[in-house]
């Protein structure tokens, strides 16, 4: 399908690949939240319980019964609220580069909070016009989700920025977003899960994908060798995350594990893969500063959590199944 420069439904640099792979095969609805892209540009509601409704709106107008959801970012926080409430229709849930918390719910520091709050005061004036400020308040903010991307590929991403929404939106829509913690609704999902995070992302920490992951009964977590939050068609990593994503939505089970694989908290991930390296207790505890006690405790949990007899199974256990 053509698109011109200015069509508010023409994917962008970062997700016309994606629609390329996946209508090649399959039949593919894209949302736009709402208050972007072709949605009303003005809601009366801006939360979660809204953007599910719109999900249902969607798959109801569409008459689907069963079907395949995939959601990017923040688009994740509504699509693991619906996988919850209507997890006996989807037949798979991929979530890329998305989170289970919203900032204001992780542990931060007392800076990284300032920075949050500070960031929320800005994104109104920020995202809106083409005032000088506002294009390179927006070339900041797309690099952080695209730090790979070319000059070429950022300009192209501000057109549709600056056209699918406004300043207002997204700062409603951003503080909404930093309040959420959707982990006892990751818990209700029983559709088979493939959950994928770069390991360098900026703005969506890995450990965060990692705990959605860990959260859903039956989930796959793959690591992807990258700095975007979403991969570029240029990367090395895109073809492995195409494949793997195809794979998944053709039914393949071994993309689908048990849940208790990835029962691992952050710290158990950081010292089995100190295990990995070859490093022995003492030397794990002066890396991490933990004491030598406290690192063989974690080991010996990172062991049950696995089902592993030795350090070693544990920690090739972990690596095949991209916890580190």
């Amino acid at each position: 399908m053509q698109y011109t420069d200015n069509d508010l439904a023409s994917p962008g640099p970062a997700s016309k690949h994606w629609m390329d792979a996946l209508t090649a095969r399959h039949t593919v609805i894209r949302l736009d939240m709402r208050g972007c892209g072709l949605s009303d540009r003005r809601p009366e509601r801006m939360s979660l319980d809204a953007w599910v409704e719109d999900i249902e709106a969607v798959v109801n107008a569409a008459g689907l019964t069963r079907f395949a959801m995939m959601a990017v970012c923040t688009g994740s926080y509504a699509a693991i609220e619906y996988a919850a409430r209507h997890t006996d229709r989807l037949t798979r849930l991929i979530i890329y580069g998305g989170a289970v918390r919203g900032r204001l719910r992780r542990e931060l520091t007392a800076a990284q909070r300032a920075d949050a709050m500070a960031a929320l005061q800005v994104y109104e004036s920020g995202l809106d016009g083409r005032s000088e400020f506002a294009v390179s308040f927006r070339r900041i903010f797309t690099a952080q989700f695209l730090p790979d991307a070319s000059a070429g590929q950022l300009e192209a991403h501000d057109r549709i920025v600056s056209q699918r929404m406004n300043g207002a939106i997204a700062a409603q829509s951003v503080r909404a977003f930093y309040d959420l913690d959707l982990s006892e609704s990751a818990q209700r999902i029983d559709a088979p899960s493939l959950v994928l995070h770069a390991r360098h992302d900026i703005l969506y920490p890995m450990d965060e994908g990692q705990r959605l992951a860990a959260l859903i009964p039956s989930s796959r977590f793959v690591p992807v060798e990258s700095h975007n939050n979403i991969p570029l068609a240029e990367e090395p990593a895109w073809p492995r995350v195409r494949d793997t994503v195809l794979e998944f939505l053709a039914g393949n089970e071994g993309a689908a594990v048990p849940a208790q694989t990835f029962r691992l908290t952050v710290r158990q991930a950081d010292v089995l893969r100190q295990v990995a390296q070859g490093q022995t207790d003492k030397q794990i505890a002066r890396t991490l500063s933990l004491s030598p006690r406290t690192v063989e405790m974690h080991v010996g949990a990172a062991l049950k959590a696995l089902g592993s007899k030795t350090r070693a199974e544990a920690a090739h256990r972990a690596a095949q199944y991209g916890l580190f």
